[in-house]
């Protein structure tokens, strides 16, 4: 099984910034790091297709852009809120906490 990165939610202004946690970065071609193909399952993305799965640093110093289609990055969202929700005091009171609402968000986008 390929290892995952950690999923971390960066927050600006009050829409946080969702880093979707992705197959090892080692795995990931070209395409999937500049966004192009799905990080997940490699399909090719059209700005109308792609979900951003969160800019986040290169080992190199270079920058990632990954994105993913509806369906992989409603999964990652899925396994972000999981994962999430369990350690955030305000999803355990509040439904509006903006780190679950927006992986909710991505979560219907996929179909989920």
């Amino acid at each position: 099984m390929a290892e995952t990165t950690h999923p971390t939610a960066l927050p600006t202004d009050s829409v946080p910034v969702l880093q979707l946690p992705l197959p090892a970065l080692s795995l990931l071609s070209d395409a999937q790091r500049r966004g192009t193909a799905c990080a997940w399952c490699r399909l090719p993305l059209t700005a109308e297709t792609a979900q951003d799965a969160g800019e986040r640093p290169a080992v190199d110093g270079g920058q990632l852009f990954p994105r993913g289609c509806a369906p992989c990055a409603g999964r990652a969202a899925y396994q972000l809120l999981w994962e999430h929700s369990r350690a955030c005091n305000v999803c355990r009171t509040d439904p509006s906490c903006p780190v679950a609402v927006a992986a909710n968000r991505l979560m219907r986008e996929g179909g989920l």
